[in-house]
């Protein structure tokens, strides 16, 4: 394979897709060697230890639930999580990193290209520990990272990429495992992301556990026997909810069979149930979507188009809601399963006209990939993103003497973007400064929803009284998620630079090293 191809890549909760910029300058999906456009984000290790991934390893799961793996995206960033086969451990970055393998290997022999390079979609409101896991995944399964894309923004890409008026778009996503809801202005071909809220652990596997737990209750009833006791009934139960789920939004009502043992039970529920079941979950992305609306400083009289992304945004009670909140239905002319790994493919190629190393890089056997318009002209298209999370560092207080998380770049600031703050010593003669960065908006920096993505500081201060000594604190946030943290030392003007790339809870470069070591010599 002499010809190299960058593609995109939407690494799902429960399916995952991959796609590229075609000769036509178009993205396009790559379908999996089975045929299927979209791959189940499922993984089955046979007896051998050898990881198989797609809808065979989705069948596995009921008689072999103990060797099947799946939402592996939710524990991303997950620094206790193991998932235990045969004796080995399987960490969160290895199990995506087998999904990407398989993406990988697949397109490469449908395209007969080399793939190296990717850009890969992740929840708007991920935090940094969870991009940094996804980087690592990538980097096990031998993919660098162009870029990292928010797959709101990414949907975003693939519906506005042939749309000529201004608009302002709501982009609903309900994945399988995460939701987000982000809101959009398109300018020309340049897009600005003004507001974004969501949940890493709210999606459409939530909905099918709510199932799980009516059917398996409706069952007990009857015979006394719970059907989630038993790891292959258990597995059973997910499937026969997943394909409720999606048989009570075409039908008005469905009977699902359950049997045990020579037990057999018929349950029956119609949508009403179902709605009803499933009410306080939509209702809490409702909530997101009326705080998302607010950051924006908006109206819903102001948004032009909604798009739905993820599965589970096709549940008819959630187009209801939408339709009742915002008074507009959703458009229809995008594919939810599809448009996020579309756009990461067309973020692909705005990342590499932007990449100073691959102008420079000599390409004799291949062509510079565009983007071309329904009318065949060349499209440059601008994308700005916000930071999902505020970054700030641990610092006293000078009104409580407390501890507190003092936020230096809030939430919603537009990246790339840098920052400064000035802090005073707490000490006479204090000889260092040492702190944590952190990431999220609340005041209390033990919060759990605070996190400590690294620390910086400065040594051998100068002698001086407490509080007489300034220290400017900068934090630089890049557009691909890289932190930097410049600390300054204002008499004397040392200054020490840190990248806070190597942080607590990732995998240090020994150990992604070894597992990718390990995976290459695994058959996928």
């Amino acid at each position: 394979m002499s010809e190299e191809v960058i593609v995109g890549i939407d690494l799902g909760t429960t399916f995952s897709a991959i796609a590229y910029i075609n000769s036509y300058g178009k993205p396009e999906i790559i379908p999996n060697l089975e045929g299927e456009r979209t791959t189940p984000s499922v993984i089955f290790f046979e007896e051998d230890g050898t990881p198989i991934v797609g809808q065979i390893a989705f069948n596995q799961a009921i008689t072999n639930p103990e060797r099947t793996v799946r939402f592996v995206k939710r524990d991303m960033g997950n620094p206790s999580f193991r998932f235990n086969v045969d004796g080995k451990d399987y960490l969160p970055e290895t199990l995506s990193a087998i999904i990407l393998k398989k993406l990988k290997n697949d397109a490469e022999e449908r395209l007969g290209k080399e793939i190296k390079k990717a850009v890969i979609s992740v929840p708007a409101y991920f935090k940094d520990a969870q991009r940094e896991a996804t980087k690592q995944a990538a980097e096990i399964a031998s993919l660098e990272v162009v870029r990292i894309i928010n797959e709101p923004t990414a949907a975003a890409l693939a519906y506005g990429l042939d749309k000529e008026e201004d608009q302002t778009i709501l982009i609903y996503d309900f994945g399988g495992g995460t939701f987000d809801v982000t809101i959009l202005r398109v300018t020309g071909r340049e897009f600005t992301v003004l507001a974004t809220d969501g949940d890493p652990q709210l999606g459409g596997s939530d909905v099918d556990a709510l199932l799980v737990k009516y059917l398996a209750e409706d069952f007990r009833e009857v015979h006394d026997v719970d059907l989630r006791d038993q790891p292959h009934t258990h597995h059973d139960l997910w499937q026969k909810a997943e394909i409720t789920k999606k048989d009570v939004g075409l039908r008005p009502s469905v009977k699902v069979v359950l049997s045990h043992g020579g037990n057999t039970a018929s349950v029956n529920l119609d949508r009403d149930d179902f709605e009803d079941l499933i009410e306080d979950l939509i209702n809490k992305t409702e909530t997101y979507m009326e705080k998302v609306i607010q950051d924006a400083n908006l109206d819903w009289s102001e948004i032009d188009k909604i798009i739905l992304v993820g599965g589970s945004s096709r549940i008819p009670a959630v187009q209801k809601m939408i339709k009742r909140v915002t008074g507009k239905e959703p458009v229809k002319d995008t594919n939810p399963d599809e448009c996020v790994a579309l756009g990461a493919a067309i973020q692909a190629v705005v990342s590499t006209k932007d990449s100073p190393s691959e102008s420079n890089e000599k390409k004799t056997n291949q062509k510079e990939p565009e983007l071309k318009s329904e009318k065949g002209e060349t499209i440059d298209i601008i994308i700005n993103e916000v930071a999902s999370h505020s970054l700030g560092i641990r610092a006293k207080s000078a009104q409580t003497g407390k501890y507190v998380n003092s936020i230096i770049i809030p939430r919603l600031t537009q990246i790339p973007c840098e920052k400064t703050k000035i802090y005073g010593t707490y000490e006479d003669n204090q000889s260092r400064v040492e702190f944590d960065v952190l990431q999220g908006e609340e005041d209390d920096p033990h919060s759990p929803n605070v996190d400590r993505i690294g620390k910086a500081g400065l040594k051998n201060l100068p002698p001086h009284k407490a509080g007489e000594l300034k220290i400017e604190v900068t934090l630089k946030y890049t557009a691909d998620g890289t932190i930097e943290v410049v600390t300054r030392e204002q008499m004397s003007g040392q200054v020490s630079r840190e990248s806070i790339m190597q942080k607590s809870n990732i995998l240090s470069d020994e150990i992604v090293a070894l597992e990718k070591q390990q995976l290459e010599t695994m058959e996928i």
